[in-house]
C-alpha cells in the first residue's frame, strides 16, 4: 500500500511538470467501492448496507474510468477519462465524463467531477455539498 502512495506522489509531481496526458501513472487498474455517504446538512453517515444501491469506480492505466451504480433491478454505467491534479497541496482525481448522466456528482450541469484523495486507499467526493447534497466516501478494494 505504501508503494501505491509513492506512485501517486510521483504521478502528481510528474503531472505538475507535464502537460501531456496522464496515460499510465498508476500502472494498474484500481477499483474503489462506495463505502459510506455523508447525508449533507444533517451530517448523518450512512454505511453502504443502508443504501439502496452499490456503487464502484474502476480506474485504468490508460486514464479511463468506469463508474457503476447497481440497484436491485437495474445497473447504470458511465465512462470517461481522468487526470490527477494537485491544488493547494491536495491531491485530486478529475473525472471527465463522456456523456451527461445522473451519476456525475457535482452541482450544476458540468461533465466534470473531482475526487479528493484522502489516503492511498480512500477517496471522497463532496461535489454535492455545495448544494446541500451528500458526500461520497470510496475505499479501494479488490474487484
Amino acid at each position: 500500500m505504501r508503494g501505491i502512495l509513492i506512485l501517486l506522489v510521483i504521478a502528481t509531481v510528474w503531472s505538475s511538470c507535464s502537460s501531456s496526458s496522464e496515460s499510465a501513472h498508476f500502472g494498474l487498474a484500481m477499483y474503489y467501492e462506495l463505502t459510506s455517504l455523508n447525508s449533507g446538512m444533517s451530517g448523518e453517515i450512512l454505511d453502504k448496507e443502508e443504501l439502496g444501491f452499490r456503487e464502484s469506480i474502476e480506474f485504468f492505466p490508460d486514464s479511463t474510468f468506469i463508474k457503476r451504480r447497481v440497484y436491485p433491478d437495474s445497473t447504470s454505467t458511465a465512462f470517461g477519462k481522468y487526470d490527477s491534479v494537485n491544488s493547494g497541496g491536495n491531491d485530486y482525481l478529475k473525472l471527465y465524463y463522456s456523456d451527461d448522466t445522473y451519476l456525475i456528482q457535482s452541482c450544476g450541469n458540468s461533465l466534470v467531477e473531482h475526487l479528493s484523495i484522502l489516503s492511498e486507499s480512500e477517496m471522497y467526493n463532496g461535489g454535492y455539498l455545495l448544494c446541500d447534497g451528500p458526500g461520497y466516501y470510496y475505499t479501494r478494494t479488490k474487484k
